[in-house]
């Protein structure tokens, strides 16, 4: 269904109704198009703000008539969502939050009891979401800090209340988490794991589409807590600094040393391949660069790939790769073919 930008308009500014907040969260959960126009709405209606000071209504009127002549031809130009940035940079990442509020069981809301009076919280839900070929950074409202990487996904309330700070990631994340041992950070993921941290430094790897997941932590201590023993019974295992836990989806969990932190080489801008076979290679590129990949020729996959890249771009790996395998590539739009 179509949508009336002057509702998205003031659901941005915080002035929509309760039906309209819920008509716009329906639009968006139609379809990536729709994600991408509010969320290009939300930006520059961010940008056009200075500091403490909200948009005017001539500024609003020229965003909305800039998102009207640009919906349908544009709206997969990522040079105009991020125009400064290029693939290994680290850039400014999608705000669509303040909006949704959190339902705690409480007509949205939930209530704080203090010795004077009866005080209600409302929580709003954070969504914030790292384009294909784009990083992020975002300051959670307890000061710690999380490092998206490319097709990222992070929610958080915008106010940690009750015994947990619950945050929940979706693709690859690098977290310093400010230290309260009253209060334990949760971090949940889509593949059946949660990290238990009370202040530290780790990274989490848990893409919907990869076949293992990955916790590493590097220094303090984190417990890793899956629901795939026996019965489907909780099993919490205690990582120490350098420790790597692997976890399969059958739920196999392995937990190794590492030396090296070529994982989270991507907060440098760098990519790193370790004899790392090409479906997994491929997956990296693609969220790299923001392009699909097609492999005409399954002897491809026989291959594996020893490289550092930090400023090259996807031609020039392609062309390494190339060179590699011998199997050749063209680039049709947004789709690289090997063949």
């Amino acid at each position: 269904m179509d949508m009336d930008e002057n509702i998205i308009i003031r659901v941005i500014r915080g002035e929509a109704t309760e039906s309209e907040n819920k008509a716009v969260l329906e639009w968006i959960n139609q379809s990536d198009e729709n994600l991408k126009l509010f969320s290009e709405l939300k930006m520059m209606w961010a940008i056009s703000s200075a500091p403490d000071e909200e948009a005017s209504e001539k500024q609003l009127l020229e965003i909305k008539n800039t998102i009207r002549n640009r919906r349908w031809s544009n709206l997969n130009d990522r040079r105009f969502w991020f125009g400064f940035a290029s693939a290994a940079s680290v850039a400014v990442v999608i705000l669509f939050a303040g909006i949704f509020t959190r339902d705690l069981g409480v007509d949205n809301s939930t209530k704080m009891l203090n010795s004077k009076s009866e005080e209600i919280v409302v929580v709003n839900q954070m969504y914030m979401y790292t384009y294909k070929g784009v990083k992020g950074k975002v300051v959670l409202p307890d000061g710690s800090t999380v490092w998206l990487n490319s097709d990222s996904k992070l929610a958080y309330p915008d106010n940690f209340i009750g015994d947990l700070r619950e945050v929940e990631i979706s693709g690859e994340a690098y977290f310093e988490v400010k230290k309260d041992s009253t209060k334990p950070m949760l971090v949940k993921t889509p593949k059946g794991f949660t990290i238990r941290v009370t202040g530290t430094a780790f990274s989490v790897k848990s893409y919907e589409n990869d076949l293992v997941s990955k916790a590493i932590l590097y220094n303090g201590s984190i417990e890793l807590i899956t629901n795939y023993g026996r019965d489907k019974e909780e099993v919490v295992l205690d990582l120490k600094p350098n420790d790597c836990a692997t976890i399969a989806v059958d739920g196999t969990t392995k937990i190794t040393q590492i030396e090296k932190t070529t994982d989270i080489a991507w907060l440098k801008g760098e990519i790193i391949f370790e004899d790392t076979p090409m479906n997994e290679v491929l997956k990296v590129i693609e969220r790299w660069y923001g392009k699909k990949i097609e492999v005409k020729d399954s002897s491809f996959f026989n291959y594996k790939l020893n490289a550092t890249f930090k400023s090259e771009s996807l031609v020039q790996i392609l062309d390494i790769i190339n060179l590699c395998t011998s199997i050749k590539y063209r680039i049709v739009d947004d789709k690289v073919i090997f063949q």
